[in-house]
């Protein structure tokens, strides 16, 4: 605990424990604000405490969970590198020639395809020639390392493992949402998202098949982008930096580089709008705009983005009082190093009383000085 007007250390508690927070804070009759970070646990302790307590969010905090998020959906979305067209001539979703029905596989079969085929032959054969022994299903499965179901699989005359790597066609149902699926593919959209969006327009096929057709229709879209046109390598790392650095300070990518990524995966310009948007909210001093952003961001139906967003609904009174008061973390955040720096004087060999008996005298003598 950290005092905001002399800016010395006021008191060390050894516990995390809700009960623990709240005794302490009761102790403390005459707190009227606590800046803390999103834990839950403080939150609830201060509530618990029963203390007319205003609490404010650390903005830092908010800003690195925002920020982090939105790392691991470009992260999810992109390669580490990646080749950006020069030209217009790019994959634009529209199957090539009699794409639609032929075989995903026409040419002669693969090293690895051979490699997976034979590596399954062998198996099949060692199950088939135990039951010629005499083994029952059970027992097969047991010496082998394999489910019984998979041996009666095995057993069947009919069984062909290279069938479950070729000659599987296109599915026919899932035709008519096909550029639904690469406009959402190309938008960071989750198998789950793309589900839904097209049950709505009516498919009634499986969600194994969406899964199947959305894998190859990606894999389509990265290979076909680097293919008959000029391209230039572009790193994943470049437009992580730019969540926390203006495109001016970066000088890895170009502004001209960044729009003509935006314009191929226009969702990534929406999440950097929503980190724009949040920060400018954050320091704007106006409490309303975060219920607008809070609405636009649910609107990107981006995981991460919702999955942050819903931790500032459950936290909203904090966030909103971050917005409206200039109290932050940094008191505290600055007394934890100092306390490390006591801690490693001392080699470490401390109970927690001698630890908090040598820092709160440091900030007496501090004081007095």
């Amino acid at each position: 605990m950290v005092d905001i007007d002399t800016h010395c250390v006021v008191d060390l508690i050894a516990s995390r424990e809700v009960e623990d927070v709240a005794e302490w804070l009761r102790s403390y009759p005459n707190i009227q604000i606590v800046s803390r970070d999103g834990s839950v646990s403080y939150k609830s302790a201060i509530e618990q405490a029963g203390m007319d307590i205003q609490q404010v969010s650390d903005r830092f905090h908010l800003l690195k969970g925002l920020t982090d998020v939105a790392k691991k959906f470009i992260s999810r979305l992109l390669a580490v590198n990646f080749m950006l067209p020069t030209e217009a001539s790019h994959y634009d979703g529209k199957p090539t020639g009699d794409y639609w029905d032929k075989p995903i596989k026409e040419d002669s079969p693969t090293a690895e395809h051979n490699a997976n085929v034979e590596k399954k032959m062998k198996v099949v054969e060692q199950v088939r020639e135990l039951r010629k022994q005499g083994f029952n299903k059970g027992e097969i499965a047991g010496r082998v390392g394999i489910h019984r179901t998979t041996v009666a699989k095995y057993l069947k005359e009919d069984f062909n493992p290279s069938s479950l790597y070729y000659n599987t066609t296109t599915p026919s149902k899932i035709k008519p949402y096909a550029k639904d699926i690469k406009d959402m593919l190309s938008e960071g959209k989750t198998f789950r998202q793309i589900s839904a969006a097209i049950r709505e327009k009516g498919y009634g096929g499986s969600d194994s098949t969406i899964r199947m057709f959305a894998t190859r229709e990606r894999k389509i879209m990265k290979e076909t982008a680097g293919q008959g046109v000029s391209g230039e390598k572009i790193e994943r790392k470049w437009l992580i930096s730019l969540l926390y650095r203006p495109i001016d300070e970066v000088s890895s990518i170009s502004a001209e580089q960044l729009d003509r990524i935006i314009g191929e995966y226009p969702i990534i310009g929406r999440v950097y709008d929503a980190v724009s948007g949040f920060k400018q909210t954050l320091f704007g001093k106006k409490e309303s705009e975060l219920d607008k952003w809070l609405e636009d961001t649910d609107a990107l139906e981006i995981n991460e983005l919702c999955s942050f967003a819903n931790g500032i609904k459950r936290d909203i009174a904090a966030v909103k009082n971050a917005i409206s008061f200039d109290y932050n973390n940094g008191l505290a955040e600055g007394s934890v190093n100092k306390l490390k720096v006591v801690k490693r004087i001392m080699y470490g060999r401390n109970s927690f009383e001698l630890l908090k008996g040598k820092l709160l005298r440091l900030e007496l003598r501090r004081k007095i000085n």
